[in-house]
């Protein structure tokens, strides 16, 4: 009976590898075949060969498209007297305006002006958080408007104490 299990054995692991070195020899042929096979839809390197830098053109989306607006980042919490900034990404060209508010006032610092965000839709704005400022949490809401559609997204800017950092 022992010679008869040896005998099993032997042809099962026989088998194992004549499978093995048949998908490893297909795999190989398949990835040379595919590597002389090259279709027109297939990525190719193109050498640019000029000294001259390519530039990139940036297409602007259609005229129909919905506007939109996301804070990329904001400064916050911070300090009364400190400044504070604010990111925001939305379609290139768009003109937008931002308002802070402070316990039902307006900030009146100078950082804060219509802005047209730049060719990859970023617009940002830095302004000082006046002494006179509650402690709290206030919205920063900006507007972006583009082809008469608009958005409007809104920031919490929290101030507070040194205690509070």
């Amino acid at each position: 009976m022992r010679p008869r299990a040896n005998r099993s054995i032997r042809n099962i692991l026989i088998s194992a590898v004549v499978l093995l070195v048949l998908f490893v020899g297909a795999g190989i042929g398949y990835t040379w075949y595919m590597g002389q096979n090259t279709s027109p839809g297939t990525a190719s390197v193109v050498e640019n060969k000029s000294t001259e830098p390519v530039v990139v053109k940036q297409t602007l989306p259609a005229a129909n498209t919905p506007e939109s607006a996301s804070v990329q980042s904001l400064v916050s919490p911070v300090l009364s007297g400190s400044n504070s900034t604010i990111t925001v990404r939305t379609k290139a060209d768009s003109i937008c305006k931002i308002s802070v508010i402070y316990d039902k006032t307006a900030s009146t610092d100078s950082g804060l002006y219509n802005k047209t965000a730049d060719e990859y839709g970023m617009v940002s704005w830095s302004w000082k958080i006046e002494d006179s400022v509650p402690l709290g949490k206030w919205p920063v809401s900006v507007t972006c408007t583009h082809n008469k559609k608009s958005a409007v997204v809104v920031g919490d800017l929290k101030v507070v104490s040194q205690i509070e950092l």
